[in-house]
C-alpha cells in the first residue's frame, strides 16, 4: 500500500470506530443539562475526519482535504465545552454556574465564527489567481480566525481550572455523589493540553507560514505528532469518559443545591 494512503485509510478505520460509541453515549446521556450538545459535536468532529481522509486517499494533494481537515478543529472544541459544561452540572451547586449556559453559547458562536472565517479565507487562498491585495486580506482572514479558536481554547482551560478549584476547596456530600460529573472533569483536564498544542500547531503555521507545517505539503512526522496525535488522544479520552458515565443521567444533578 502507498504511503501517501497509509494514514488518511488509518484515520478513516478509527474515526469510524470511534463514531459508533459515541452515538450509544450521547443517547444514554440524554438531553439532561445539555449533554447531547457535547457528544453532538464530537461525532461532528470524527464525521469531518472520516469525510477529510476519504477525500486525501482520493487525492494525497487535495487541499478540499485539508480545508475539511482544518475545520475539524472547531467542533473537537466545541465538543469538549459542551461536555464540560455537562460536567460543571454534576459537580457544581446551581448557584455557582449562573454564566454556563451563555458561556457555552458564546463559546460555541465564537469558535463557528473562527472556523468559518479560517475557511473562507484558506479556500481563497488555494486560488492562483489572487492579487496581492486579496493574498493580504485573506491571510488577515485566517490569522483572525486562528485567534479567536486560541481565545476560545484559553477560557476552556480557565474554566476547567476554576472547576477543579471548586473541587479541592469544598468538600461536600453533593461532590460526594458527583463521581461521574468529576470523571467527565478530568477527561477534559487531561484534554485540554493536547487540544492546545492542536490550536498552536496552527496559530503558528498560519502566522509564519512554516512549509514544514503545511497541511497538504508539509512534513508527514510533524503533521502525525502535532495534529494526527492529539486529536486521537483527544478522542479517546472523551469516549472512554463518556462510556464510564454512560448513567450519569439517573444520577441526581446539582440544581437543588
Amino acid at each position: 500500500m502507498a504511503s501517501s494512503t497509509a494514514l488518511p485509510l488509518a484515520l478513516l478505520i478509527i474515526y469510524i470506530t470511534f463514531s459508533l460509541p459515541i452515538i450509544y453515549i450521547a443517547i444514554k446521556h440524554g438531553l439532561k443539562h445539555g449533554a447531547v450538545v457535547g457528544w453532538f459535536f464530537l461525532f461532528a468532529f470524527c464525521t469531518l475526519r472520516i469525510v477529510s481522509s476519504a477525500i486525501e486517499m482520493n487525492d494525497p494533494h487535495s487541499s478540499s482535504a485539508a480545508l475539511v481537515g482544518s475545520i475539524g478543529l472547531s467542533p473537537l472544541l466545541a465538543a469538549a465545552c459542551g461536555i464540560l459544561h455537562e460536567a460543571r452540572a454534576y459537580i457544581l451547586p446551581k448557584p455557582r454556574r449562573p454564566f454556563d449556559t451563555p458561556y457555552l453559547i458564546i463559546f460555541h458562536l465564537l469558535v463557528t465564527t473562527a472556523i468559518a472565517i479560517i475557511a473562507a479565507g484558506a479556500s481563497n487562498l488555494s486560488s492562483a489567481t489572487l492579487s496581492p491585495d486579496q493574498i493580504n486580506r485573506d491571510n488577515a482572514l485566517v490569522k483572525a480566525g486562528i485567534v479567536m479558536l486560541f481565545l476560545g481554547w484559553i477560557s476552556l482551560a480557565i474554566l476547567t481550572f476554576t472547576t477543579f478549584q471548586y473541587i479541592l476547596t469544598r468538600r461536600s456530600r453533593k461532590l460526594a455523589e458527583s463521581e461521574a460529573g468529576k470523571n467527565l472533569l478530568l477527561a477534559i483536564a487531561i484534554s485540554i493540553p493536547f487540544l492546545g498544542i492542536r490550536v498552536l500547531e496552527r496559530l503558528v503555521y498560519y502566522f509564519t507560514q512554516n512549509p514544514l507545517l503545511d497541511p497538504v505539503s508539509g512534513s508527514l512526522g510533524l503533521r502525525v505528532g502535532l495534529e494526527v496525535v492529539e486529536e486521537i488522544i483527544v478522542t479517546v479520552l472523551l469516549v472512554i469518559a463518556g462510556l464510564l458515565t454512560r448513567n450519569i443521567g439517573s444520577t441526581v444533578a446539582t440544581d437543588a443545591y
